[in-house]
């Protein structure tokens, strides 16, 4: 139960952070203006689903660190991986993988999700121990 719970604030807050950064930078989360309205999203269904994916892994003892570097890790590469597919669905064009990527793997806007991805598994990890729970 506190995994859905984590999991639906996870992406609430990637929203939210979103907007704010776009609010503070004055720009798009997606700057390719013919990706389509459904990019997004699906991005971040896959930042969703990688950090769920890490949510159900078993830590083991003193490697916490490392989980939360793999949640990070897995959570940005699920958004570079799917909106460079998206789009390349979206224009057909062979490079636009490749446009993708290089115009958005150093985007504050991914950056940012996948530190809210290891947040949220370090979060989940704490709430979700045997003794946690009342």
């Amino acid at each position: 139960m506190v995994r859905v719970l984590v999991l639906v604030a996870y992406a609430a807050c990637v929203i939210t952070l979103w907007a704010f950064i776009s609010l503070a930078v004055d720009r798009d989360a997606i700057t390719q203006s013919d990706a389509g309205p459904l990019l997004g999203p699906s991005i971040v269904l896959a930042a969703t689903l990688a950090t769920a994916l890490q949510l159900r892994r078993r830590a083991r003892p003193g490697w916490n660190a490392l989980l939360l570097f793999g949640a990070a890790a897995s959570a940005y590469l699920a958004m570079l991986v799917i909106g460079s597919l998206g789009y390349y669905l979206v224009t057909a064009r062979p490079g636009s993988i490749l446009q993708f990527v290089l115009a958005d793997a150093a985007s504050p806007f991914i950056i940012g999700a996948a530190l809210l991805s290891a947040f949220a598994v370090g979060a989940g990890r704490l709430f979700d121990r045997p003794g946690a729970r009342g």
